[in-house]
Parts: C-alpha cells; sequence; structure tokens
C-alpha cells in the first residue's frame, strides 16, 4: 500500500469499514474490532493514526505487529484472515494496515476463555463494533447454508410483513408482544425472512431492528 492510499483511507474517516488505533496498547480490544469487521464484510484496521486522523505511526512495527497478530491468532474463532501493509513514514515510523477479509465461517467468536474457547461474537455497526444478539448470530449461521429451504408465508409471517407496511421497523420483542407470539416464535420468523432478503437486520447491542429491505 502506497503512503497516498493511506491517507485515502485516513481523510475517509472512521466508518463501517475503517478503524483508526493510535498504538497496540490493548490488544485484545483491537481483536475485538478484527472479529467485528470479519463478520460483517471486511475493513481496515489501521494502527498508528489517532482518533482524529492524525497520522503520527508507531517505532518497532514488527514488535506491535506480533502481538496483534499473537492475539488475533489465539483468539479469533474461526480464524480470521487478512493481508498486513506496513507504510513507512520515514525510516523508522510506519503505519500498519490490516486489510480483514470478510469471513466465510460466520460468525466468528473473540475466545476470552482460551482453555474453553468460550467468547462473543461482534459486528461492525457504523463506526462501533457491537456484541451479537442469538438471533444475529443465527441469522449468520443459516446465511452460511447452500441450500435454503423455501417456506411459506404462514399467518406470523403475513403478520410481520403488514406490520412493516405501516412501520418502518419493528424488534424481536415488539413482534412478539403485538403478534401474542412466543420470542421463539417470532425469532424464527425473523431469521427465515431475513436469510430469504425479504428483511434486512440492523444489529444493536440494545435490540436488533428488522425492516423490509428494499425491492423485497
Amino acid at each position: 500500500m502506497e503512503l497516498s492510499e493511506l491517507r485515502r483511507l485516513v481523510n475517509s474517516g472512521e466508518g463501517t469499514h475503517i478503524e483508526f488505533k493510535k498504538k497496540v496498547a490493548d490488544p485484545l480490544k483491537i481483536t475485538k474490532e478484527v472479529v467485528a469487521f470479519a463478520n460483517a464484510t471486511g475493513g481496515y484496521l489501521i494502527v498508528g493514526v489517532s482518533d482524529d486522523g492524525k497520522i503520527d505511526g508507531v517505532r518497532e512495527p514488527e514488535g506491535e505487529l506480533y502481538i496483534l497478530e499473537e492475539e488475533i491468532r489465539k483468539r479469533c474463532k474461526p480464524s480470521v484472515h487478512y493481508t498486513v501493509h506496513k507504510v513507512p513514514l520515514n525510516r523508522n515510523i510506519h503505519v500498519l494496515v490490516l486489510e480483514i477479509k470478510e469471513s466465510t465461517q460466520k460468525p466468528v467468536f473473540l475466545a476470552y476463555n482460551l482453555k474453553t474457547g468460550r467468547g462473543k461474537a461482534y459486528i461492525r455497526v457504523a463506526d462501533k463494533s457491537v456484541q451479537m444478539s442469538k438471533v444475529v448470530r443465527n441469522i449468520l449461521k443459516e446465511s452460511r447454508r447452500e441450500l435454503i429451504q423455501g417456506f411459506s408465508y404462514g399467518v406470523n409471517e403475513q403478520w410481520v410483513l403488514r406490520y412493516l407496511d405501516e412501520h418502518e421497523r419493528v424488534t424481536l420483542k415488539e413482534f412478539s408482544e403485538k403478534a401474542k407470539i412466543s420470542q421463539e416464535d417470532a425469532e424464527a420468523v425473523l431469521v427465515s425472512l431475513t436469510v430469504s432478503n425479504v428483511l434486512e437486520v440492523l444489529p444493536s447491542e440494545v435490540q436488533d431492528i428488522f425492516r423490509l429491505k428494499p425491492n423485497a
């Protein structure tokens, strides 16, 4: 990667596909961003740039990269694929750019407990990395299947589609309460409609939001 391309990325600011880190001070926290990009559509983790977009670079980039790559190797389950770009600012100072690939084995988890492998899954939403809900994890799992079983538009499917014709969005809790069905049944409907590209989900750590997919 050339310095001109790095500047173009930095000038774009942090967002869905770009995250700045001044240095590898907390490798676990940075690995969370890696997982979030892998669970979304990929992105650039740029080390050596402050939150305000100032390109300072890092000294001893090899050491910083080693620490970060070890954390990624140990904690990303399944493995995350990425490309490393070292962009020199001068002889001693570089900016590290990790180009994270979208995972083909979603959801990817960040293993907090290395002995048990237990962890949490995150996904990139705007300029934040948020923890995935069970519903979003199930949507990603179902989307990985090569063949998606067809489904009929039953009473519950018709209810939520009518509701979204009149309202912009709905949450799992709203659907369950207003349609007077269990959360398990409501979840199954929302997962099926989302995997079938009828709905789209906007992940949130509070409540996921579902809405009609454009041109659905």
